[in-house]
């Protein structure tokens, strides 16, 4: 009787042993746990060992007509979708906007995306001869060299009513209908941006045939910028030409060309 019960009070206390040092051992300390946040978030779980709570990851985005440095995260031929996010192609649930033709170099990194399709196709910058204020330089070296787009559109605003500037007034009043708090953030590009489009435009044309746009071939656009030329004229974009943007025509501000414009992310 008695080398039976001894056996069973061992056998008990082995059982026990595991059990024992799992309590011991086992991690409270919520950051190891990967509890991170001292802030309730959103589907988050909390801590059961202090005041820490584990976050689901948030998709970073951009703010649609704002420079946030989202854009160091996107590369120019990609897809800007309406939710602020940049994708190589179209994505289940987003809805693409444009294509980013401009990454600056700054430490910013602001972006700029075009619109896939022309949103006019005959329309005058201005219908007369005027200098507004704007960039201008008639060097087209000079010229390429111009991003200052928010600049250029507060200078053509001024100067006069929006509606005394036709291509300006389509661009600042445009919104695709998927993401309608981008109006008044649309802008016509500079010459700089156009120069950055023709430099890639075979990756920006690849980019617009997977969203359905209009790619930019031979001489199918000219496509107005802010930045002028002279009193007489604006630069343009064409493909037919070396340099990227041309004074074609010499631009002049009473030509219908093509708008399509630009949003920062």
């Amino acid at each position: 009787m008695n080398i039976n019960f001894n056996f069973l009070l061992l056998g008990t206390s082995l059982s026990l042993i595991p059990n024992l040092l799992y309590a011991q051992c086992a991690e409270t300390d919520c950051l190891k746990l990967g509890y991170t946040s001292l802030q309730k978030c959103d589907n988050g779980l909390k801590c059961p060992f202090g005041e820490y709570w584990a976050c689901p990851k948030v998709e970073e985005k951009a703010v649609l007509g704002q420079c946030t440095g989202y854009a160091k995260n996107c590369s120019v031929g990609q897809i800007l979708n309406n939710d602020g996010s940049c994708s190589n192609n179209v994505v289940n649930g987003k809805t693409p906007i444009g294509v980013v033709v401009y990454i600056s170099g700054d430490s910013d990194k602001c972006g700029y995306a075009m619109t896939a399709s022309p949103i006019e196709k005959s329309i005058m910058w201005a219908p007369v001869y005027i200098n507004t204020g704007t960039f201008q330089s008639s060097n087209w070296q000079q010229a390429i060299k111009d991003f200052n787009v928010t600049d250029n559109m507060d200078a053509i605003s001024q100067s006069a009513n929006f509606g005394t500037y036709p291509a300006t007034y389509a661009a600042i009043n445009y919104a695709p209908s998927s993401a309608p708090t981008s109006k008044g953030k649309w802008m016509l590009p500079t010459a700089g941006i156009l120069n950055s489009l023709y430099t890639n435009l075979n990756t920006v044309n690849n980019a617009i045939s997977k969203v359905g746009g209009t790619q930019l071939t031979g001489n199918n656009e000219h496509i107005w910028s802010s930045s002028e030329y002279s009193d007489l004229g604006v630069w343009v974009f064409w493909t037919d030409n070396s340099a990227g943007v041309s004074p074609s025509d010499k631009a002049n501000h009473m030509i219908n060309h093509v708008v399509r414009p630009v949003l920062a992310f």
